[in-house]
Formats: C-alpha cells, structure tokens, sequence
C-alpha cells in the first residue's frame, strides 16, 4: 500500500522520521493502522498505472 506523509511522525517500527510530502509503501495491517491514527499521518497514493498508447498504423492507398 502506497501511502502519502501528511505530518512528520517517527515510524514506532522502524524508529524512522518521515517527512511531509514522502510517498511510503508500507503492508495492508501497517497501512490501515497508520490511516486509521487520528492526527491524519497519512493519506492513500491512488495507483495510477501508466495508459498504453498505440501508435496507428498508415495505410497507403494505391
């Protein structure tokens, strides 16, 4: 689950310091317990998958 820094906190896991604006990926348990934390921590990252784009053929006319 990729999620979004909304204020700095001190991960209790890891002890690391996250800063606002960081994207993290963390499992499903640790993500929900972050989420559902009353000071707002974190946010979801939608995941936006890249659109394939196809290239159009040509046709000659003869």
């Amino acid at each position: 689950m990729k999620l979004k820094v909304e204020q700095i906190f001190r991960d209790k896991n890891t002890d690391k310091v996250y800063q606002i604006g960081d994207v993290i990926e963390v499992d499903e348990a640790r993500g929900e317990e972050l989420l559902a934390n009353s000071l707002n921590l974190v946010s979801v990252v939608a995941d936006e998958k890249p659109k394939k784009t196809t290239a159009k053929k040509t046709v000659k006319k003869s």
